[in-house]
């Protein structure tokens, strides 16, 4: 990624993305004098020419296709919370008039409002992570787009079924969709010079995001864990310190990049803020929400009724005589 510098002819916004793909042309290069038996020979033997005639080489040349370009990855981000705002206040107020309807049939409909809020802010949150780290590829983005759409179906379906052995299949599944993701946002991260706290902001979002799977995986594994901690309580959590946490990270990056360079960006992000002290502060605060918080989530009161979980058959496989005989 080219960050922002004070040479004109050569300024990058890096608060501005862009989107396409990569074009690969070969192309055969050679001297004067070979050029003539290689341009007017059949295209296999041309093949057969530029590998094996003196001084020929091969030339590959790498050029890349802007689709979107613009982006505003801080109104990105902005629209993220937005969304997040206004799906929590639709979850407050449908308990709020019917708390009853609400909690019906294993509390369907938060478990919808949530599955397509995570569906759509994951993705934008994701995108918005990408961004500041330099992609710009239109395939990655589509995968992370994609992929999250993937991962909140398996998401409800787990919320909707009540065995145990294809909870834990689907939420391997979900869990190796995210690992791609993972993978893609660390490597840019590792790959990007010229803006601090890179690396650390891919490391956060790991593993905030791996602590949804683990959060899903204790409630489907352990009474005692579920008994102390109300499964959409920690979600709520998490929810809100992986979107506070990585969103603001990002965008004092963003800014912080800025302010090392001596470029104006407006609007400022406080005149005379100690960026890479909120940036530590971010971090810190965003670890201490999630520690602290479970351990007061410890202290709500749980829905007893809400235990959709069969506990693992650990008997006979198969059809036992039981089960031959009622279908007689």
């Amino acid at each position: 990624m080219l960050v922002p510098n004070d040479d004109a002819s050569n300024a990058v916004d890096a608060m501005k993305a862009s989107l396409g793909f990569d074009i690969l042309t070969l192309s055969g290069s050679c001297p004067e004098a070979a050029a003539d038996p290689v341009t007017t020979a059949a295209p296999q033997e041309r093949r057969r020419l530029l590998s094996t005639t003196e001084g020929c080489s091969l030339v590959r040349t790498e050029t890349h296709e802007a689709v979107f370009e613009g982006i505003d990855i801080i109104m990105l981000f902005a629209i993220n919370e937005a969304i997040t705002a206004v799906s929590h206040l639709i979850g407050f107020a449908g308990w709020w008039m019917s708390e009853a309807s609400w909690k019906a049939d294993s509390r369907h409909l938060e478990v919808l409002r949530r599955q397509v809020e995570y569906a759509i802010t994951a993705t934008l949150l994701e995108l918005g992570i990408l961004y500041t780290l330099g992609g710009n590829s239109l395939y990655a983005a589509l995968f992370i787009v994609f992929g999250n759409i993937c991962i909140q179906v398996l998401g409800y379906v787990i919320e909707r079924t009540s065995d145990m052995m294809r909870q834990y299949y689907l939420l391997a599944t979900g869990t190796l969709l995210l690992l791609p993701i993972i993978v893609l946002i660390t490597h840019h991260a590792d790959k990007l010079v010229g803006m601090d706290h890179a690396l650390t902001l891919a490391i956060l979002y790991t593993v905030l995001y791996l602590l949804f799977a683990l959060h899903l995986f204790a409630h489907i594994s352990y009474q005692w864990y579920r008994a102390m901690i109300d499964k959409d309580h920690g979600f709520q959590l998490l929810g809100a310190a992986t979107k506070l946490g990585l969103t603001w990270l990002a965008v004092t990056m963003l800014h912080h990049t800025y302010s090392e360079l001596g470029l104006p960006k407006l609007p400022e992000m406080g005149s005379g803020l100690d960026l890479e002290g909120l940036s530590m502060g971010l971090i810190i605060g965003t670890i201490g929400l999630v520690v602290l918080g479970f351990a007061a989530l410890t202290q709500l009161p749980k829905d007893a009724e809400y235990m959709a979980i069969t506990p693992l058959n650990t008997g006979r496989r198969g059809m036992t005589d039981d089960k031959i005989l009622n279908q007689i």
